[in-house]
């Protein structure tokens, strides 16, 4: 008995510590905004049908997926 309410005690904290999470990250600026302000920062012209992600892609001489793994492992990070 004492097994089985301390296996469901820590996923409830896991459960809880998740939202947690989610909640914190939904109150800072969304990823438009962050790079909406990289371009007026920094004078970057966006080109027509360009999306504002590649245009900070370009600006850096990077490919839009070396920027996503970029963005995924400043996310993600190895060993967190």
């Amino acid at each position: 008995m004492r097994q089985r309410f301390c296996q469901e005690l820590k996923e409830l904290e896991r459960t809880e510590a998740a939202a947690w999470q989610a909640r914190v990250c939904r109150r800072g600026p969304s990823g438009r905004e962050v790079f909406g302000e990289l371009l007026t920062r920094y004078a970057i012209e966006q080109h027509i049908g360009e999306s504002a992600a590649e245009t900070v892609a370009r600006a850096a001489a990077i490919s839009g997926r070396e920027l996503k793994d970029l963005l995924w492992e400043r996310a993600y990070p190895v060993g967190r």
